[in-house]
């Protein structure tokens, strides 16, 4: 029981990063962080997508913080982008289902 615990801790979270362009995915990347998902480090997440995905990287809002740490998914509008982009938006989706950490009463097995 214990072990399952453990391996249910070391499972960290995974960012889900695609293209749209009109009803098309026309890139994606998945990126799967080296911890524990921290907010305050959205930009160098975001960063190391874009780099890997060889696009711009967009100007990231407190309204794209909040809709991803509370609805799992951040939507950046072509026009939220300094240059020229050949897509309409690129969304960025957290596909492990919760990022923010279970608090310490929660048990899995009540």
């Amino acid at each position: 029981m214990a072990a399952n615990r453990e391996l249910k801790a070391k499972v960290f979270p995974r960012i889900w990063a695609k293209t749209i362009s009109g009803d098309k995915i026309t890139r994606n990347f998945m990126l799967t962080l080296d911890g524990p998902f921290d907010a305050s480090r959205l930009f160098e997440y975001v960063c190391e997508i874009t780099r890997a995905m060889d696009i711009p990287t967009p100007v990231i809002l407190k309204s794209h913080e909040y809709n991803f740490v509370h609805f799992n998914v951040a939507k950046f509008l072509a026009r939220e982008f300094v240059e020229d982009v050949d897509f309409d938006f690129l969304t960025l989706e957290n596909t492990t289902g919760t990022i923010s950490p279970l608090p310490r009463y929660f048990n899995e097995y009540d």
